[in-house]
């Protein structure tokens, strides 16, 4: 039985990081994986609230971070754990490279480890450039394979979303585009900052629908929580932008109530538990927009066509994201670790 600690599982971001654990830890036994809070464990897995400021510089949460680690690790084996919902490395890459931390475990990456090495505002590609904190990141083999994913992304968060309802048979909006389209006010630091950049791709998305409010049934905005999933439920298309990163909430509870999804282009983008099949499971567009009205029409023109993809994402969501799947990942994560033997 291999025994893993958490460290400060309810620790500020680190309780969202950690939650998925939660649900599966009663199940973990069966895969030789045991939780525990007690000073005997053979790994410790430190959340990035104990290894990255963000009220600090870049400069100096890395600094802050290293010094930390080596406090709390006490020279005994430790992962790290990235649980921010992008495929970004900012504040995580800087002090993973410099540990002796055997993984860093994300919840989603770039499949291609070369477009990191482009430069874009906080490291999020959909940010453009120009925001004074442009990072890239020349990976070398022996760091990117030790670059894990946790099993772990935004669908593993509530256990609702496996409460599917029946599909309205009159969907009377065309387009529904409800979403927190400007970034709240922040203070600076190295991650949230980046609220124009945000503001850009969410609302950007709102002023182009605008020409076309005369030709369909458009929603835009935002709504109180009861009255947003009527109109969903009752939407033909919802549009799921990305924010801070690209998996959002909003991806499952458009799966929940039955409607079709467009949204970004996620065919370069590794996760797991993985639902996202262009044309199958959602229908993807640029980033930048440049295509979504196009891609709009032609489905409001078919959309008998394209009706079988709200459902063929609850079939591939019930197939994925199940606690033995979660469970089995952790299982061959620690079976490949060169430290653990067959019998343990």
């Amino acid at each position: 039985m291999i025994k893993i600690k958490i460290l400060n599982p309810t620790k500020d971001r680190n309780e969202p990081t950690f939650r998925p654990f939660m649900f599966i830890e009663n199940r973990l036994p069966d895969y030789s994986i045991q939780l525990t809070q007690s000073d005997d464990f053979d790994y410790l897995i430190i959340g990035m609230s104990d290894f990255w400021d963000m009220s600090m510089t870049l400069e100096d949460s890395v600094d802050w971070g290293l010094n930390n680690i080596e406090k709390l690790s006490e020279g005994g084996d430790y992962f790290l754990f990235d649980g921010f919902d992008s495929t970004s490395m900012l504040g995580s890459y800087e002090v993973f490279e410099k540990s002796n931390a055997i993984y860093l475990f994300k919840n989603q990456m770039l499949k291609d480890r070369n477009q990191y090495k482009n430069k874009y505002a906080y490291g999020k590609y959909w940010f453009g450039t120009g925001s004074g904190l442009d990072v890239s990141y020349d990976i070398p083999d022996d760091i990117w394979s030790r670059i894990k994913l946790s099993g772990f992304n935004l669908g593993c968060q509530l256990p609702d979303y496996h409460n599917h309802v029946q599909i309205s048979p009159n969907k009377e909006n065309d387009i529904l585009a409800i979403y927190q389209g400007v970034h709240p006010p922040v203070p600076f630091n190295q991650v949230t900052a980046p609220g124009i950049q945000y503001t850009e791709h969410r609302k950007g998305l709102w002023d182009i629908l605008k020409d076309y409010e005369s030709k369909y049934k458009i929603l835009t905005g935002r709504l109180p929580k009861e009255e947003y999933i009527k109109e969903l439920w009752q939407s033909k298309i919802s549009l799921s932008p990305f924010g801070q990163g690209e998996i959002c909430y909003r991806d499952f509870e458009l799966m929940q109530f039955g409607t079709l999804m467009v949204k970004p282009d996620m065919s370069g983008i590794k996760t797991f538990p993985n639902p996202y099949i262009e044309n199958e499971t959602y229908v993807p567009v640029e980033p930048d927009w440049s295509d979504i009205m196009e891609t709009i029409e032609k489905v409001l023109d078919n959309y008998k066509d394209y009706q079988y993809i709200p459902i063929r994402f609850r079939e591939e969501f019930k197939k994925e994201y199940t606690i033995d799947n979660l469970c089995l990942h952790w299982y061959e994560i620690f079976n490949s670790l060169d430290t653990i033997t067959n019998e343990e």
